[in-house]
């Protein structure tokens, strides 16, 4: 590194809010999810001021609550998770506040049963998991306050659940989501996240590809998830084909522009080669972002236009070097075959797995029963139950000896943050705070300047929609707007004094429930990541050494002047893949541990040297196939042969060192006989595998490792 890089000034805040939000997934934002939230909170925020009567504000927030717990399925999907949502919100409202009429401590135990059971109910998926905890939240607020049934309209419950009803027939009528619709939205953030991988691989922003290529994956995952829910028989509609070829295609060009990337980072290529590659990517980009629109506008449906897409493509590829295209073959998607035919079937198969449809009863048995052997054996979601419980109980506890106003958005804090593992629940609670207090400076400057019931109530419209519509972005952004939204929600009809006070006073509710859930996270059955971090980057490097031999095994086969059978490209392609999936998952894995405070962090430092270095290592084996032009040491064909049958042998036995506890003494023999490599890449492998062995085996000093032969 140059003297003068170590002199850099670190990143400004300003800098380093620019950058987060760059990195952020903004393909994820919903439009229709976010108008429709604020369409039903917001009409009845309206209907409330036409009425006077401002307790049409509980209408507002079960409007609100209930389009947050939406499952995105299919109709019956969406009306069991919103109508049941309304349903149990409601009895866990009725049930908290009758206990409180008795005191606090009755409250208490009421407040720590729902909790539980919400945490608990996780073990039936994240879906139910969130409703039930959506519902738990609304029976700590309306715990708060005594039940009232006549006349309706000073009843808060009825007027709470009729909210509820309204934004769930809002969702079944005129904003109804047709069964292919969250497919095609997935799909089409799966094609923009390819787009911009390809924009970033053709600038060269290795460290923006990499988080961007970790997205990819994650949206390609929810995208099979989508289409595992939808119904049996939609399988035989063609739209349904065509998005599953997309969906299967969607991994081929995530390994396509890998590898292009590759190709156009490292310097073992002509400058023309590399600015040749770039305009190949720029291309990429453009026609993905067309797949991504037609595909999100229904404008894409048809097996001609795919097919059509499919030569695009390869009209592309077919713009590289001979050998590098021969890597970047996609696979034959048109349905005008046999063949093509049973491989639909099986993707079929595959992505959506055959359902064996039972009655209630049979059912109800089928949850009792996981339910019973979860509690008998104290399983990970058990003790997440306990740890909600008791979190929501302190908090509950805290604020009433206290004796702070508001505090039922503590408590509803603490539970919405809580998650099963300690990474995921700091990431939670730190992205909750801090949108709370940008929340609520924002909610005290609206309400200096805007003071007449009317307005803010049409503000409610804007802030719903961003706080709904950015929640698939960031839960951070979502609870930054979620914050005004309640606050001019509750306080539409205060005065403005009460106004300013109670924005700052729900602000820090919510950082007192986020701090007592941090607190709970590490302190209340604490769930740490069980792993191995030896054996896992073993396992890591492992799969990159069987990419780096077969790509050798290649580059021999094609010195011999043999040309490269299908088999065989479809196995490297396929090592290259494993490495590049191994590489993610460790990489994710890595923040997720620096987040716990039970590891060593020094050895996650050495971790993420090797992960970095086994990016690197990806990257070179991909130049092994191609010639390396004048970074070539002309040679005898047969010394050549002999120095990768060298290398070969030399990678075997650095494989067997990764997978096993070698002693040092053979460590440093191994390295001392390291082959000697005249072409830039397999020097380039050489260098980078002593880098790794001296980051996994910490006991190996630099001093003692041998020099550089090139």
């Amino acid at each position: 590194m140059p003297p003068s890089s170590t002199l850099a000034p670190s990143p400004g805040p300003i800098q380093a809010l620019l950058r987060w939000g760059r990195g952020l997934p903004l393909r994820h934002a919903s439009l229709s999810e976010g108008l429709r939230a604020a369409c039903g909170a917001g009409t009845m925020l309206l209907l409330g001021e036409l009425l006077h009567n401002p307790l049409f504000s509980w209408a507002a927030v079960g409007a609100f609550l209930t389009c947050l717990a939406d499952s995105a399925g299919s109709n019956r999907a969406r009306l069991v998770s919103m109508g049941g949502f309304a349903l149990a919100s409601t009895l866990a409202g009725l049930f908290a506040a009758s206990l409180a009429g008795d005191g606090h401590l009755a409250g208490l135990l009421a407040i720590m049963l729902c909790a539980g059971i919400a945490g608990f109910a996780r073990i039936y998926g994240a879906a139910t998991g969130l409703v039930l905890m959506l519902a738990a939240g609304v029976s700590a607020i309306l715990a708060d306050f005594p039940i009232v049934w006549w006349p309706w309209q000073d009843s808060h419950i009825l007027i709470y659940f009729a909210g509820c009803a309204w934004a769930t027939l809002l969702g079944l009528t005129a904003w109804r989501i047709h069964r292919f619709g969250p497919a095609r939205q997935a799909i089409a953030r799966v094609y923009a996240a390819l787009a911009e991988l390809a924009t970033q691989a053709a600038s060269s922003r290795d460290e923006a590809a990499a988080v961007t290529r970790a997205h990819v994956r994650s949206d390609i995952a929810n995208a099979r998830t989508i289409l595992i829910r939808i119904a049996a028989r939609a399988d035989i509609r063609h739209v349904y084909e065509n998005l599953l070829i997309k969906l299967a295609r969607a991994d081929d060009l995530l390994h396509t522009i890998t590898v292009l990337g590759d190709l156009r980072l490292g310097q073992y290529q002509h400058a023309t080669a590399h600015r040749r590659i770039a305009r190949i990517l720029d291309g990429f980009a453009l026609l993905l972002q067309d797949i991504a629109r037609a595909v999100s506008t229904n404008t894409n449906d048809s097996n001609v236009e795919d097919a059509k897409v499919t030569l695009r493509l390869r009209q592309l590829i077919g713009r590289l070097p001979t050998l590098a295209a021969q890597q970047l073959t996609l696979p034959e998607l048109q349905m005008d075959s046999m063949a093509h035919q049973a491989l639909l079937a099986e993707w079929k198969r595959s992505v959506h797995p055959a359902t064996v449809t039972s009655g209630l009863i049979i059912t109800a048995l089928e949850h009792l029963r996981t339910a019973v052997a979860h509690l008998q054996s104290g399983s990970a979601e058990v003790r997440h139950g306990l740890r909600c419980a008791v979190a929501a109980g302190t908090t509950y506890l805290l604020l009433h000896l206290l004796n702070l106003p508001f505090g039922y958005w503590a408590t509803m804090a603490t539970m919405l943050v809580m998650q099963p593992s300690i990474a995921d629940s700091w990431t939670r609670c730190m992205e909750r705070a801090l949108g709370s207090i940008v929340g609520g400076v924002l909610a005290v400057l609206l309400c200096l300047f805007i003071h007449t019931p009317l307005m803010l109530a049409l503000l409610v419209f804007p802030l719903a929609a961003l706080a709904m519509g950015l929640r698939p972005v960031s839960y951070g952004l979502y609870s930054t707007f979620l914050t005004p939204v309640f606050v001019l929600v509750a306080d539409v009809a205060s005065t403005p004094q009460q106004q300013l006070s109670n924005a700052l006073l729900r602000a820090g509710d919510n950082v007192i429930g986020v701090l007592v859930a941090i607190v709970a996270s590490y302190l209340l059955w604490p769930r740490p990541h069980q792993v191995n971090l030896q054996q896992d980057v073993s396992q890591l490097l492992t799969r990159h050494l069987d990419y780096v031999r077969k790509a050798l095994q290649v580059a021999q086969t094609l010195q011999q002047g043999q040309p490269l059978s299908p088999a065989v490209r479809s196995q490297l392609a396929l090592r290259r893949r494993d490495a590049c999936v191994m590489t993610t998952e460790t990489g994710i894995l890595m923040e997720r541990l620096s987040r716990e405070r039970d590891h060593d962090h020094r050895q996650l430092h050495h971790a993420r040297t090797c992960v970095a270095l086994s990016r690197r290592l990806a990257a070179t084996a991909t130049h092994l196939c191609l010639p390396q032009g004048s970074a070539t040491v002309e040679c005898g064909s047969n010394h050549r042969v002999d120095q990768d049958q060298d290398l070969d042998a030399w990678l075997g036995q650095i494989r067997v060192l990764f997978e096993s506890d070698i002693r040092t003494g053979d460590i440093h023999t191994l390295l001392q006989k390291r082959p000697s490599c005249h072409e830039l890449a397999r020097a380039d492998v050489v260098e980078t595998l002593c880098l790794l062995v001296q980051a996994m085996h910490q006991h190996v000093m630099p001093a003692a490792l041998p020099t550089s032969p090139t």
